[in-house]
């Protein structure tokens, strides 16, 4: 009978410790601001390897490795999709502000 109270003891003082940063009165602003880091990261993250792949893609139409018709198509569709990861940046950005 002992052993079982020292068994729920433990296991509620176990559950107390791992429980208890998530009812911190600033935990869930605190998960909110990392969560918007990550978010602007990876955002980052994706903006720097389009603007990458803009001038592998510029490379390649020099070194005659790339037609102009398809260089035309592929430099469009990566420029719009490095605008909409900057915009979303920007937003992000004026939110904090």
């Amino acid at each position: 009978m002992i052993a079982l109270g020292i068994v729920v003891l433990l296991a509620a003082t176990v559950a107390f410790v791992v429980l208890a940063p998530l009812f911190h009165p600033g935990a869930l602003a605190a998960e909110r601001v990392s969560r918007q880091l990550s978010t602007e990261q990876d955002l980052h993250t994706r903006h720097v390897m389009a603007m990458a792949a803009l001038r592998d893609l510029e490379d390649d139409r020099q070194t005659g490795k790339i037609g102009d018709a398809d260089y035309a198509a592929l430099k469009g569709k990566l420029e719009a999709r490095a605008i909409e990861l900057m915009k979303s940046l920007d937003a992000i950005a004026a939110g904090r502000a």
